[in-house]
C-alpha cells in the first residue's frame, strides 16, 4: 500500500472517491469523463481502487489534486483465501462480527457466503487505507465518501465512514446494473442490501430502471434512491458516420452477458441477404472465450468483413470513430445499467440499434426523431438482421436526420458537462465537516 511521505493534512473539502479498479486499465473507462469534474470541485480527491488485480500496472493520468491510494492488489483465490485466514487470526473480533453480519442469511448457505466474501473483503480493504486517509484529513474537512458502485466499494465507504474522525463521514453511492438487479447473479442475491442501504445517504442509479426497481424492492429505502445520468464529452468529428461504410460497431467486455455469438448470427444473417455489412467490435474478454467468439465471426461470417480491436481507451474510441467512420452502432446484451457505449454512440451521431433491457430504451428517443432501433429482450437474428437491412436502405436524407437526432438526443441528456457539472456539485454540498 502506498503512503505519503509526510503528514498531509490541509483543511477546505475533500471527496474520497471508492472505486473498483480506476485508475487502472482496463476497467471503468467512463469515470475519465467524470473525474475532472470532480477534481475541479474539490480541493482534494483521495482515490480508492478496492479490487484491483495483480495483473492491472498500467494506470491513467488524473489530475494534480487527485491522490491514489492503493490497498494491496488481489491475486489468486488461494492467495486471496491465505489473507482472510491471517486477517481472522490477527483481527478474531472483527472476523467475528463478519461472520455474524452473514448469519442474517440463514439458512441459506450460498447467501451467507456471498455476505461473508464481501464483508471480509470491504473489512481488509478498509484496514489497509484508513490511517493513510486520516492522514490527510484535518479536522474541520468538509468531507465525503463516493462509492461508485453497491458492492465492495460500497462497503468500503461504510466501514470507513465511522472511522475518519470525530463525526460520521456520510456515503453516497452510484449503482449501475450487475450492483442492481439480483437476477443476473447465480444465486440471485446480492449481498448485504439492506445494511448498505441502511448507512448510504443517497444511492444514485444509472437508470430510471434500476431506480423504480431498487425502490420495488427495497421500499423502506425509497426516499434515498435517486436517478443520477451518466454522461460522456464530446466526439472528436461528431456527425462524421457514414451510411455508405455499411460498418457496424460494437463495444463490450467479451462476457456471455453481451450475446455477441447472437449478434454475430444477425450479421450472417444481413450478409446471406446481400448485404455487405462488416463489423469492429471494441473490447477484451477472458482469453478461452474471446477466441471462441473469434472462431465464431471467422466460421460464419464473409472473410474480411470483422476485425476485433481489443481495449482502448475513450480517447481511442472517439479517435477511431473519426478516422473510420462507422453506420450504426449495435448493442444486443441480456442486461444493462446505462451503456456508456450508447451515450458514445449518440454523441458521435450513430443511429443505435439495441435490446429493450436495462435502461437501454432511455438511450433511443423515437419521438425525437432517432432510428428505431429498440428490439425485444430476447431478439433472434433475424430481428437484427431487419433493423440493419431497413438503416442500411433507407433514404440518405432519412439517415441524416437520424445522425441528428442521434447528436440531439447526447446534448439532451447524456453529456458529461452538463451531467457530472451538476452531480459534482451536489456531492459537494453533500460534504460534512468531520
Amino acid at each position: 500500500m502506498s503512503h505519503p511521505a509526510a503528514s498531509t493534512q490541509t483543511s477546505g473539502t475533500c471527496l474520497i472517491f471508492v472505486t473498483n479498479c480506476y485508475p487502472f486499465v482496463p476497467g471503468e473507462e467512463f469515470i475519465e469523463s467524470e473525474i475532472g469534474h470532480l477534481a475541479s470541485t474539490f480541493d482534494r480527491v483521495l482515490l480508492i481502487p478496492v479490487v484491483r488485480t495483480v495483473d492491472q500496472t498500467r494506470r491513467r493520468e488524473v489530475p494534480d489534486n487527485v491522490e491514489v491510494i492503493l490497498p494491496e492488489a488481489l491475486s489468486t483465490t488461494k492467495a486471496s483465501a491465505g489473507k482472510v485466514v491471517r486477517y481472522t487470526l490477527r483481527h478474531p473480533l472483527r472476523a467475528a462480527a463478519s461472520f455474524g453480519r452473514a448469519l442474517r442469511s440463514f439458512p441459506h448457505p450460498w447467501r451467507m457466503l456471498s455476505d461473508l466474501r464481501l464483508d471480509l473483503l470491504a473489512c481488509i480493504v478498509a484496514d489497509q487505507v484508513q490511517t493513510t486517509v486520516q492522514e490527510h484529513l484535518a479536522p474541520g474537512t468538509r468531507t465525503l465518501l463516493y462509492s461508485y458502485w453497491m458492492m465492495v466499494p460500497a462497503r468500503v465507504a461504510t466501514r470507513l465512514s465511522a472511522r475518519l474522525g470525530r463525526h460520521t463521514v456520510p456515503v453516497v453511492s452510484r449503482a449501475h446494473g450487475y450492483d442492481v438487479f439480483s437476477e443476473r447473479s447465480a444465486i440471485d442475491y446480492l449481498p448485504q442490501r439492506e445494511l448498505l442501504f441502511s448507512q448510504i445517504s443517497e444511492v444514485f442509479t444509472a437508470s430510471r430502471n434500476g431506480a423504480d426497481y431498487l425502490r420495488a424492492k427495497y421500499p423502506s429505502f425509497a426516499h434515498r434512491i435517486e436517478t443520477g445520468r451518466l454522461g460522456v464529452g464530446p466526439a472528436t468529428a461528431a456527425g462524421n458516420v457514414s451510411q455508405q461504410s455499411f460498418k457496424v460497431y460494437t463495444c463490450a467486455y467479451l462476457v456471455p452477458v453481451k450475446r455477441i455469438p447472437l449478434l454475430i448470427d444477425g450479421l450472417a444473417t444481413a450478409q446471406r441477404r446481400g448485404l455487405k455489412v462488416n463489423w469492429s467490435h471494441i473490447g477484451s474478454g477472458p482469453a478461452d472465450y474471446a477466441a471462441e467468439i473469434q472462431r465464431r465471426a471467422a466460421d460464419q461470417l464473409d472473410s474480411g468483413s470483422f476485425e476485433f480491436l481489443g481495449d482502448l481507451s475513450n480517447d481511442e474510441v472517439r479517435a477511431r470513430y473519426a478516422t473510420s467512420p462507422g453506420g450504426v452502432f449495435v448493442n444486443v446484451s441480456e442486461s444493462e445499467g446505462v451503456p456508456v457505449s450508447i451515450m458514445e454512440a449518440l454523441a458521435q451521431g450513430f443511429p443505435v440499434i439495441a435490446t429493450d433491457v436495462g435502461g437501454n430504451s432511455e438511450l433511443i428517443d423515437t419521438e425525437g426523431g432517432m432510428f428505431d432501433g429498440l428490439l425485444k429482450g430476447t431478439p433472434t437474428a433475424d430481428e437484427i438482421a431487419d433493423r440493419l437491412e431497413a438503416l442500411f436502405t433507407t433514404e440518405t436524407g432519412e439517415y441524416r436526420r437520424f445522425v441528428d437526432a442521434s447528436m440531439a438526443q447526447w446534448r439532451r441528456n447524456w453529456s458529461s458537462d452538463v451531467n457530472y457539472a451538476a452531480f459534482s456539485d451536489h456531492l459537494l454540498q453533500a460534504a460534512e465537516p468531520i
